[in-house]
């Protein structure tokens, strides 16, 4: 085994509109992780970029939190390690930062623990943290992937869908949202009727996907019943890029996670 291991780790943009809790696309923005032992007495972390620096450093670190609970889980003792850290993913702006770290913390205590899991078990461990498989999968698996995590069976789905060819702009805002409080925003129940209605158009635009007609699966993602219409008022520039966007030509203009990038 190495001393030193090595993550480079993708960003991740989930729901696609429709896909709500389910699907996601990993992107080309990563969080670089150096990891190795050392002598300290407690983990010691080097940030390189200017919003990890305002990580903890303490025992309240993501990172340190998931790696122990991985590692409790599996009864395993964890060194004391050097992190260093390198990211160009922007924190709570709905580009799957925390599923990113979530990921790599996993990995982190399969490495210094020898848990020796499966890339699928890493993914349900990452989707039982999470509760839903549609940042962590693409993060995991890379490109796009339509997931379902059985709440009852603890068990998770997940099927790959060819990467679309095209590119993916996105708006990011200079402002935090924070999941909890994009979630507060939806409602608690939809009418059968609007849930029938969301389920058929995301269906329907995952089919258009698989067969590469961009147009009509964008066309679906603007139709979302599921979560864009409660969140849309949340974002103050949304009306202005969904107008810019149209202007030159996209397929689509989405909500990326919870938020606020578009």
């Amino acid at each position: 085994m190495s001393n030193v291991l090595e993550l480079t780790i993708p960003a991740s943009t989930a729901n696609l509109g429709v896909g709500f809790d389910s699907i996601g696309m990993a992107l080309d923005k990563f969080l670089h992780l150096s990891v190795k032992e050392t002598s300290g007495t407690k983990w010691e972390y080097i940030f390189h970029d200017d919003a990890s620096k305002q990580l903890p450093t303490d025992e309240t670190n993501f990172i340190y939190h998931v790696a122990q609970q991985v590692a409790a889980k599996y009864s395993v003792d964890l060194p004391n390690l050097c992190i260093e850290m390198r990211s160009d993913i922007p924190l709570a702006r709905g580009l799957g930062s925390s599923a990113s770290a979530l990921v790599g913390a996993i990995y982190i205590a399969n490495y210094f623990g020898d848990i020796q899991l499966s890339k699928h078990e890493v993914l349900q461990l990452a989707t039982e943290i999470e509760g839903h498989p549609d940042n962590v999968a693409p993060t995991i698996y890379g490109g796009l992937i339509a997931g379902y995590y059985n709440d009852a069976s603890k068990e998770t789905s997940v099927a790959h869908i060819d990467i679309p060819d095209v590119d993916v702009i996105v708006t990011i805002p200079t402002y935090e949202l924070k999941t909890e409080a994009s979630r507060r925003a939806l409602p608690q129940k939809l009418t059968h009727s609007e849930a029938v209605k969301s389920s058929a158009i995301s269906n329907t635009m995952i089919c258009a996907l698989a067969q590469h007609n961009y147009e009509l699966a964008g066309k679906l993602m603007q139709q979302d019943g599921f979560h864009e219409p409660y969140r849309q008022h949340l974002i103050a520039e949304f009306d202005e890029v969904k107008t810019i966007a149209s202007q030159h030509n996209a397929y689509a203009t989405v909500i990326s996670g919870a938020g606020p990038t578009i």
